[in-house]
């Protein structure tokens, strides 16, 4: 049977007291776990441990630590999602499968063709949320690395930060009405990917013009359009799968 993964901010040896009532909650009553259960434990940033519960209370749950080391990344390239603000329970679902497949970056930006109930909220109060759905990604899938979330106001902002490779290499927009499919392209060679995805509405004439500008190639994931929300998963996916990564 496999370990429960628990995430610890403060990951030291030889032991660790976790005090979030969530946590608490989910471990002691939706897993039960009890005494000298072994568990596994990683910080979001690479560092993980074995370990065994000490000690189970209503206000926290201790751990011993054992040896910490750092995990590898099981994938050879590094990968970033470029994808448009939408509604909040979507984004979350997007950000967990994104994390799931082992995602280095997220960038964020709202669209010109943004849904207007959107318009005026504050991205950077989306924090907590997504953080909770990043830990419970890692926990799930074995990840241990989150990725970095950054927001941008537009499309346009977001491509001229540093966020992104100066020269664009390894840039892709993935786009229902572009001509060569994904899996045509050669990207065996590139050391980073990072792909664009749009809102389900697509991109506005602005966006199509800036990115022309810039000389970015298109690509397309399918004969369908996808859910603003499903595509950078399947593309994703689909890289993936083409450069044997499982």
């Amino acid at each position: 049977m496999r370990k429960p993964r628990i995430y610890c901010p403060k990951l030291s040896a030889p032991s660790y007291k976790c005090t979030n009532i969530k946590q608490i909650h989910h471990l002691a009553k939706v897993l039960r776990l009890k005494l000298n259960d072994p568990v596994e434990l990683f910080d979001g940033y690479g560092s993980m441990a074995n370990g065994t519960i000490e000690e189970i209370s209503k206000a926290y749950i201790s751990f011993y630590v054992g040896d910490i080391f750092l995990a590898q990344n099981p994938y050879q390239k590094w990968y970033q999602a470029i994808i448009p603000y939408i509604k909040k329970e979507n984004l979350v679902y997007s950000l967990q499968k994104l994390i799931e497949l082992g995602v280095n970056s997220i960038l964020i930006y709202k669209p010109d063709h943004l849904d207007q109930s959107l318009a005026k909220k504050d991205l950077s109060k989306l924090n907590f949320r997504l953080e909770e759905a990043m830990i419970s990604a890692c926990e799930q899938s074995g990840c241990n690395h989150f990725p970095s979330i950054d927001y941008f106001n537009g499309l346009t902002q977001c491509l001229q930060s540093s966020k992104i490779n100066s020269d664009f290499e390894g840039l892709f927009v993935l786009d229902t009405i572009a001509n060569q499919f994904i899996k045509d392209h050669k990207i065996l060679s590139l050391k980073s990917i990072s792909i664009i995805t749009g809102p389900e509405s697509g991109y506005s004439a602005a966006e199509r013009e800036t990115l022309s500008e810039l000389g970015l190639q298109s690509l397309t994931i399918g004969h369908y359009v996808l859910r603003a929300e499903t595509a950078p998963v399947v593309g994703l996916a689909m890289l993936h799968s083409l450069l044997g990564e499982h």
